[in-house]
């Protein structure tokens, strides 16, 4: 299995009508949300969460995980059977 980065942005007040967004990175946050709605700048948030996974502010939460997905190539399934 391959471990991806996931950024998982929680609004303490819903921001157009949602609380929780998912991105890739930290920089794909500021792509769809205005720094406003965030309370951060994206290179004091890099600097807040460096050496740690998460996050927070009077607006969001904002912790940073492991996505764990398949492995491209041939399932055990198929490798099982021969």
């Amino acid at each position: 299995m391959e471990a991806k980065k996931i950024v998982h942005l929680q609004f303490k007040e819903p921001y157009n009508g949602e609380t929780d967004f998912y991105f890739g990175s930290l920089k794909a946050i500021y792509d769809t949300v205005p720094i406003g709605a965030v309370g951060i700048t994206y290179k004091s948030l890099t600097n807040a969460t460096r050496g740690r996974s998460e996050y927070e502010n009077k607006k969001v939460l904002i912790r940073i995980g492991q996505i764990q997905r398949k492995t491209r190539g041939r399932s055990l399934k198929s490798e099982c059977e021969g």
